[in-house]
C-alpha cells in the first residue's frame, strides 16, 4: 500500500508551455481585429514575435535542464 508514486515533470512542463504559449498565440489570432483597431498591425506582429521568442527560450531551458540532469 505504501508505494512511492513518481510524477514525471518533463511532459508536464511541455504541456504547461503548450497551454501558455499556445493560448497566447491563439488569442492573438482570434482577437486580431481588436489589436489592429486599438493599436496597429506592427504591434500585433511584435506581440506574436515576442510569444515565439518566449516559447523558444522556455523550451530551450526545459531541454537544457533535463539534458544536464541526464534524463
Amino acid at each position: 500500500m505504501n508505494q512511492e508514486v513518481r510524477v514525471q515533470t518533463k511532459p508536464f512542463l511541455y504541456v504547461i508551455g503548450l497551454f501558455i504559449f499556445g493560448g497566447m498565440a491563439l488569442t492573438s489570432m482570434i482577437d486580431a481585429s481588436f489589436y489592429i483597431e486599438k493599436y496597429s498591425v506592427e504591434k500585433l506582429w511584435h506581440y506574436r514575435i515576442f510569444i515565439m521568442c518566449s516559447a523558444v527560450v522556455y523550451y530551450s531551458l526545459v531541454i537544457l535542464y533535463y539534458r544536464k540532469r541526464g534524463e
